[in-house]
């Protein structure tokens, strides 16, 4: 349960005031309307952003996997290589006893 919290507590928070920006926008000429209608497109727009962003504790977890997967696949193919130079080795001692 901490963890989650700590997880919640560090999320970035981004705020927008969009009355601010309807009134600075008013102020260089937009019309109400204008004014209003840019600062949603800007709000809503920087929802999206936000909601897609990764935190730290997002990207840790994502390089762990990472790591696990790299760490199978290297091993995976020390053992092919590992199978490949003992079946070389024993067609080879086999062969020597022959001659």
């Amino acid at each position: 349960m901490q963890a989650a919290q700590r997880h919640i507590s560090r999320m970035a928070v981004v705020t927008f005031d969009t009355l601010a920006v309807a009134k600075e926008l008013k102020a260089a000429g937009f019309s109400d309307e204008q004014a209003e209608a840019v600062s949603r497109v800007v709000r809503r727009s920087q929802e999206v952003l936000v909601a897609d962003l990764a935190t730290k504790v997002d990207l840790e977890k994502a390089i762990a996997e990472c790591k696990t997967e790299i760490l199978k696949w290297v091993l995976g193919a020390m053992g092919l290589q590992t199978i490949a130079v003992l079946g070389a080795l024993l067609t080879l001692v086999r062969a020597g006893g022959h001659s």
